[in-house]
């Protein structure tokens, strides 16, 4: 198993158990708008791995902690990101 499909994988579960959990709630409000806009569960759980992805990899970065208020502005612009 490649280390990329790993740390997808680890990503995908994790917004999987963020929307199951309902905590963050703007990941499982952010779900339920994309799936109600006609994407598939699993496209909609992609999308937001990717936004936490990047947002992930800005923190490591910056070394800074995370940002929860740039990762729901992110969050908002799905389907798409500039």
């Amino acid at each position: 198993m490649s280390s990329d499909k790993t740390v997808r994988d680890g990503f995908l579960a994790t917004v999987e158990q963020q929307i199951n959990s309902g905590d963050p709630p703007e990941v499982k409000a952010t779900y339920d708008r994309l799936t109600g806009q006609g994407l598939s569960a699993p496209e909609a759980t992609q999308m937001i791995a990717i936004v936490l992805r990047n947002e992930m990899k800005q923190m490591i970065a910056e070394s800074r902690s995370f940002d929860n208020a740039r990762f729901s502005t992110l969050l908002d612009k799905l389907p798409t990101l500039p």
